[in-house]
């Protein structure tokens, strides 16, 4: 073989295997990745004009809402793989399941469903940026309502 030929095979061999392993990095990556999922149930009321400090990263979402008080009753945290289900009891005999399903390495897409009773409450999924933060309008819980907080990091 020529000196041109055998370079432009080395080119076509350096360029299937650096294509392989880039290929195959991309792939571990999405498969194997771990989502942080963290959840506040809170008490959103017009009784008393309490605002609990532990809420203050959430004050400029919770304004829009229009209650005069908010207090987190309850806060936790899980880890769990894509397409795995992470499941939190949610005060007033209330359960969530969120599965983080397959997206972007920036966005993810959480399925949520919230039960009571084994009476689904609500079923949707949603789209955020990893690290992002969104609020779930809820059911009436103790003179006000219960607004659920969900946040999920990719690992």
């Amino acid at each position: 073989m020529s000196l041109p030929g055998k370079r432009v095979t080395r080119a076509l061999l350096s360029s299937s295997i650096l294509f392989f392993f880039a290929a195959f990095a991309g792939a571990a990556e999405t498969t194997s990745q771990i989502v942080q999922v963290k959840i506040g149930a809170i008490l959103a009321s017009n009784q008393g004009d309490e605002f609990d400090s532990r809420l203050a990263h959430l004050k400029k979402q919770l304004e829009p809402l229009k209650y005069r008080s908010y207090r987190l009753l309850k806060e936790e945290s899980q880890k769990v793989q894509r397409k795995g289900n992470a499941t939190f009891d949610i005060p007033g005999g209330r359960s969530l399941v969120v599965t983080p399903q397959e997206s972007g390495t920036k966005q993810l897409a959480l399925r949520v469903h919230l039960q009571q009773g084994g009476k689904p409450l609500i079923d949707t999924t949603v789209r955020l940026n990893s690290g992002g933060n969104f609020l779930l309008g809820g059911p009436p819980h103790e003179g006000g309502a219960l607004v659920i907080s969900i946040s999920a990091t990719a690992q």
